[in-house]
């Protein structure tokens, strides 16, 4: 009671001035019916108390509705300042009116104004949120406007406006309005009056309106574009998708026409599909303003005015994938279209593409690549081909049939085996056989057997838009076969083992090293290098033994001042071979002393993998062993032998491998080429073959290594590779 006995008791002091401010905290305060009350430096409502206008408040400053507290009434606003509520505004059927020559900031809270009336004196009413106007928007002077910035301003009434006074859409925010069937405005501008007119012959909706002063190639993204087109953008949307069927008017300037643009033939254009699309061109209506009207509208998008001659931007895109997973990219494959426009690009790793045509409508796709030919190719595809030319095993699948014709004879035959072969032997005229590292063919094309005379490239006429899916199968030239793919190839059969004979190295001395190869049931094809020191031996000549069907064209030196010496055989049908069967000898001459042949030749890894395949291509690992070394005469100079280290290359983890004649004391350690130590083992063993386990983690070092063993014998040293991580 004594709360409302407290407001009885202002009841009769609110008509006049409150002096400099209205502050209500926590009380309850009302301005009746035919009552004013002017506050010169604003108004406060704060700390749950009750302000009710009923009459009129008038204020030239800043109202602000806080803490809780009510603003209400059905009575009259006049604001010259900024409005503040975080409250709650209970707007009745009041009117807001803001006034005087500063600017006005919005901050609605979310409550409804029921009337807005905007009267300054060429300034702004700028939203710091989203707002609504449950019923009329009214601009009352000229050089009014409000100012969306990124918020939505709802309102269903709006009147008063023109080319002076309107909503600025200046950022992201719409102004938003229910459309039915009769025509609705949407006064809006950015940097001019752009508006833009409504009617719907579908279901009643909410519609969201705003203007932008560019338009882009992409609709909402891309480049601005410069000739052909008004510079401006309407941006449409709804508030439940679906149901719409559109008549959209929209107005321009003659200013804001760009070159080229003849108002005379022009079109609404509505950026659908991932591109502008063409429209009959007509003639615009008025004199500068003028308008145009597009009709029969279902979905929203940006809109956009055209002339005739305008020719969008297309993106025509797709990807390119390994036609033997269906799954994996291609990368850096180059794509070029050509036609009526000319573009190209390089493709990722995902193997996807997008070309760009600035004009035109008849283009043609085009991937190549013709880098790192021999990636993916073993001695296997070259065994594979051979099979097929046989007819023991025929290639069955037109992609492989493709990749098996290396020389693009249109045709499979064993000289596409030979170039495979010469190829991983090193030679250079017979990987220029290799016409191209890939070929593509486009994934709509249905592929035969034969399947000669395929596509491989794609056509396309009558463009008008964005042309996505133009996607190709990619076929490495050379690869038939994925061996890791045959599920028998998870338990490899047991390596293929040649044996040589280890001697200590004389300086002058003529030496000749044979190669016997242990018992190997199948053996069909196999692919090694040998590295041997050329500072210590010269390669005189390569004799095939008879062990196997051998030539010394399965051997290739074009790399002899490195001192590689590869081998790649296959042959259609396997041979058996029997045990410690002479398979071909080296001749070297010795150019210094010390040290022992298995320290200076060995199986290059780095090079090319060393493996054996059988007739089934079952992979086998190729290994050289070294028998113990002997002097000149014969004599068994020291029985130590150093094996391989396995894995070679390694990331991290490799074993070592080596055997010792007796008992005895041995070092282990691995070193880089400037002779720094890496790691060290030191342990006591006992006669016979053993492995030790060699784990580099956290050195750095990377590249080629060099691990030693040292016994009371000698020490041995072997080259190892470490790849990066």
């Amino acid at each position: 009671m004594k709360k409302l006995l407290l407001v009885t008791s202002f009841l009769g002091l609110l008509t006049g001035f409150a002096g400099a401010q209205l502050q209500n905290n926590a009380a309850y305060i009302k301005v009746s019916s035919g009552s004013y009350l002017v506050a010169l430096n604003g108004v406060i409502n704060t700390n749950g108390g009750t302000l009710t206008v009923d009459g009129t408040l008038r204020t030239p400053a800043d109202l602000t509705n806080t803490a809780g507290a009510t603003l209400q009434g059905d009575g009259q606003y006049f604001i010259g300042g900024n409005w503040t509520n975080d409250a709650v505004f209970n707007a009745g059927i009041s009117a807001a009116t803001f006034t005087g020559d500063q600017g006005s900031t919005v901050t609605s809270g979310g409550d409804a104004f029921y009337d807005l009336l905007l009267d300054k004196t060429t300034n702004d009413l700028t939203l710091a949120d989203d707002m609504n106007v449950a019923n009329t928007l009214d601009f009352q002077a000229a050089d009014n406007y409000i100012v969306l910035d990124n918020n939505n301003l709802q309102v269903l009434h709006i009147t008063g406006y023109d080319a002076t006074r309107h909503v600025r859409s200046t950022g992201t925010g719409f102004l938003v309005r229910t459309v039915g069937g009769s025509p609705v405005v949407f006064p809006v501008g950015n940097t001019s009056y752009n508006p833009a007119t409504l009617s719907n012959a579908g279901a009643s909706d909410l519609y969201f309106v705003r203007v932008a002063d560019a338009v882009l190639s992409d609709g909402d993204a891309g480049a601005p574009l410069t000739a052909d087109a008004v510079d401006r953008t309407w941006f449409i949307e709804e508030g439940a998708p679906g149901g719409s069927d559109l008549t959209l008017e929209v107005q321009w300037n003659g200013g804001e026409e760009l070159t080229g643009f003849d108002h005379t033939a022009s079109y609404v254009s509505h950026y659908t599909g991932g591109s502008w699309d063409a429209q009959p061109v007509v003639s615009a209506t008025g004199a500068d303003p003028y308008t145009l009207t597009r009709t029969g509208i279902a979905t929203l998008s940006p809109f956009a005015v055209f002339g005739g001659g305008f020719v969008p931007v297309i993106d025509i895109s797709g990807i390119i994938l390994w036609e033997h997973d269906g799954v994996s990219g291609v990368q850096n494959a180059n794509v070029a279209l050509t036609g009526d426009a000319v573009d190209n690009t390089i493709t990722p790793s995902d193997g996807t593409f997008t070309l760009t045509a600035n004009n035109g409508s008849n283009f043609t796709v085009t991937p190549t690549k013709n880098i790192n030919k021999l990636n993916g190719v073993t001695v296997a595809d070259a065994l594979a081909i051979q099979q097929h030319v046989a007819g023991n095993v025929p290639i069955t699948s037109p992609y492989k049939q493709v990749a098996a014709d290396v020389n693009k004879s249109n045709s499979i035959t064993g000289f596409d085996a030979t170039i495979i072969n010469q190829s991983l032997l090193g030679n250079p005229s017979a990987l220029n056989q290799f016409k191209t590292s890939w070929r593509f063919v486009p994934v709509s094309y249905a592929m035969s057997v034969p399947p000669w005379g395929f596509p491989e490239k794609i056509n396309l006429a009558g463009v008008s838009g964005n042309t996505p899916d133009q996607d190709f199968w990619g076929i490495k030239t050379g690869d038939v076969v994925d061996v890791y793919a045959d599920p028998a190839n998870l338990v490899p059969p047991p390596p293929l083992v040649l044996r040589a004979g280890d001697r200590v190295l004389q300086a002058g001395e003529e030496i000749a090293v044979d190669f016997r190869a242990d018992q190997f049931e199948d053996l069909a094809a196999w692919q090694f290098a040998l590295r041997f020191d050329p500072d210590r031996l010269q390669l005189g000549d390569i004799k095939p033994l008879g062990g196997l069907p051998l030539t010394t064209d399965d051997f290739g030196v074009f790399d002899i001042a490195d001192g590689e010496v590869r081998s790649i055989w296959s042959r259609a049908t396997g041979v058996a071979v029997q045990e410690a069967a002479p398979v071909f000898q080296l001749h070297f001459k010795v150019l210094q002393d010390g040290g022992v042949l298995s320290d200076a030749l060995y199986l290059d890894e780095t090079a090319l993998r060393s493996i054996a395949y059988n007739s089934n291509m079952q992979e086998s690992e190729v290994q050289l062993q070294f028998s113990e070394a002997t002097t000149g005469t014969g004599q068994v100079a020291d029985a130590t032998i150093l094996l391989r280290n396995r894995p070679n290359p390694f990331a991290d983890e490799t074993t070592i491998e080596f055997s010792l004649p007796d008992a005895c004391e041995a070092q282990l350690r691995i070193y880089d080429a400037t002779g720094r130590e890496l790691w060290q083992f030191d342990k006591y063993y006992p006669a016979g073959y053993h492995a030790e386990r060699v784990n580099l983690e956290g050195v750095t070092a990377a590249g080629v290594l060099y691990y030693e063993l040292t016994t009371p014998y000698g020490t041995r040293t072997k080259r190892m590779v470490r790849v990066g991580r």
